[in-house]
């Protein structure tokens, strides 16, 4: 069974549409996109309640049970895998924590305004999606039913093709607030379902649920939220020694390079390049600290060659990307423009030379 924080990422998709948030209680017929309008409101009173799911990852990340805490904005889940794991998030309007109970050790990040969108508000996650399957899927409401022991609409998109990133999804969304209660979603093969067995919106939440007593002996890591510094070629190959570089030939230009640092501390550089004053393609490359990451279908990927290597690639219409692992380093290849296919960016690949 795939480690439980590890299938979190694939959890992004469910957790995406656990909306989180409250409308105005109204009566009367809706359609799918007057719902999900309303499920995605902005409003001044955030809800505040308390929670408890259950998840079901299928095949890619096991069972778990979920208890969740909010509260002006605040929100703290504990999730507790049926392999023993148990993880707790706290967001506490200004920080982030994540405790994992059972390995002692805790990762806290500072949100502000360069805060990467791994912490988006829920509302802001479930727009991206709705923004991502609106043309790629049929939305209609399929009915009323009782989740919980709340009324819930039922709204049913269904992928027009059967290769997209996110396939067939199904959500039962609350008449009062406006949570999305349940939701099932089929990708590639593997089903995924989250559902609340219990919400409690008139719960009184007190403050200290929005801290966690760490112990004295975890292990603690600050994850900088600090933005991508600007170096230089030179620095890159002082860190770096000999690795591969996509070279500037046929009025590819490269416009600047970028460090980042990754939650492990790894120094990550991106190169960034243009072709006729217009964003072309960027390339990240770091050095690789095990073996190649798994091709993940459910999140649309697909194993390919790239330079005589296994590598994956992630062809969707607004996100195309390639990665693979050579010589101890881990390389993509992102478009930034538009018409570029997974063609061009696998042509792009072979063209890269060793700088030293």
């Amino acid at each position: 069974m795939m480690n439980w924080k590890k299938s979190l990422r694939a959890a992004g998709l469910v957790a995406a549409l656990t909306f989180s948030l409250v409308g105005c209680n109204t009566e009367g017929s809706f359609s799918p996109q007057e719902i999900i309008d309303q499920a995605l409101q902005e409003t001044k009173e955030p809800l505040t309640y308390y929670a408890e799911y259950k998840m079901d990852m299928g095949e890619i990340g096991g069972k778990a049970q979920v208890k969740e805490w909010t509260k002006d904005g605040k929100r703290r889940v504990e999730i507790t895998a049926e392999n023993g794991e148990h993880i707790i998030t706290v967001n506490n309007g200004s920080q982030v924590t994540l405790y994992d109970v059972v390995k002692n050790t805790v990762h806290k990040m500072d949100m502000d305004e360069s805060s990467p969108d791994l912490f988006q508000s829920p509302r802001d996650q479930a727009e991206s999606l709705f923004n991502i399957v609106k043309d790629t899927h049929d939305v209609k409401i399929a009915g009323e039913e009782k989740i919980a022991g709340r009324d819930t609409y039922k709204i049913v998109a269904k992928a027009k093709k059967d290769d997209t990133l996110v396939g067939d999804i199904e959500v039962w969304i609350d008449k009062k607030t406006w949570v999305t209660l349940k939701t099932i979603t089929n990708s590639a093969g593997n089903k995924m379902t989250s559902e609340y067995t219990k919400l409690d919106d008139s719960a009184k939440i007190d403050d200290v649920q929005f801290t966690i007593d760490i112990p004295k002996d975890a292990k603690v890591e600050e994850i900088s939220t600090q933005e991508s510094e600007s170096v230089t070629l030179d620095t890159v190959k002082g860190e770096l020694g000999e690795f591969l570089m996509v070279p500037e030939e046929n009025g590819l230009i490269l416009e600047d390079i970028s460090l980042d640092k990754g939650i492990e501390g790894r120094s990550e550089y991106t190169f960034n390049y243009t072709k006729n004053s217009q964003k072309e393609i960027s390339v990240t490359v770091f050095k690789a600290s095990g073996s190649a990451p798994e091709v993940d279908p459910t999140f649309g990927e697909k194993e390919i060659d790239i330079r005589g290597q296994k590598g994956s690639a992630m062809d969707e219409k607004k996100f195309r990307y390639i990665g693979w692992q050579e010589n101890g380093y881990q390389y993509g290849i992102m478009n930034e423009n538009p018409e570029r296919a997974i063609e061009d960016l696998k042509a792009y690949a072979e063209q890269m030379i060793i700088v030293k």
